[in-house]
């Protein structure tokens, strides 16, 4: 009876993957801002109320909007209640995915001796291991994705949007990934610049 192991290599390699999954970003900015012309920002719902699609703890919440905040106040750019230039939003998502991972599998090696009559002695042949197939299997996994919206705070428009995407640990967002998140996202918006 044949025997069959899974390769050690591409099981170690695929475990490594897994746990080694930077965070991807992506920034859209619309035609024609300047900004230059965007000096001071403030934060949307700031008579307290709790939007659905944010952060569900409080203190990752307060977290989040820090980190952005200070962000941009490294950029030049002030805080403020006050008629600010922008508006600030963020919004959190936690989506369960599925990676499927394929592995070789191949016989033992094994030997077969045999009896050889002409020499009146015990002979021996030496299999190697081949390859028989894939074992594939599906490992499942938590992405959560960060998005920053900034919407020009006279004519309402969003002129500006930054999401980074990435793995998360549980079914919330902790305020370790988060900014992680947030430095991503901001590595990619530079100032000033026009966009036309």
């Amino acid at each position: 009876m044949k025997k069959y192991f899974l390769g050690l290599p591409v099981a170690v390699a695929a475990v490594f993957w897994f746990t080694s999954c930077s965070v991807t970003t992506h920034v859209e900015t619309a035609a024609g801002v300047n900004f230059s012309n965007y000096k001071t920002f403030g934060w949307a719902n700031g008579n307290g109320e709790k939007k659905e699609d944010s952060a569900d703890n409080d203190i990752v919440d307060n977290n989040i909007k820090n980190a952005i905040s200070m962000q941009l106040k490294n950029k030049g750019w002030k805080e403020t209640t006050q008629a600010p230039d922008v508006i600030l939003d963020y919004n959190v998502m936690v989506e369960k995915k599925v990676n499927q991972v394929s592995e070789p599998v191949y016989n033992y090696p094994y030997t077969h001796y045999y009896y050889n009559r002409r020499r009146h002695g015990m002979n021996y042949m030496y299999y190697p291991n081949d390859l028989m197939g894939y074992h594939t299997y599906n490992v499942p996994f938590k992405q959560g994705t960060l998005t920053v919206n900034m919407i020009d705070a006279k004519t309402n428009k969003l002129i500006w949007e930054g999401a980074a995407q990435g793995d998360v640990s549980s079914k919330t967002v902790t305020t370790g990934e988060m900014q992680t998140d947030v430095t991503s996202i901001f590595k990619k918006f530079n100032l000033p610049k026009t966009n036309t």
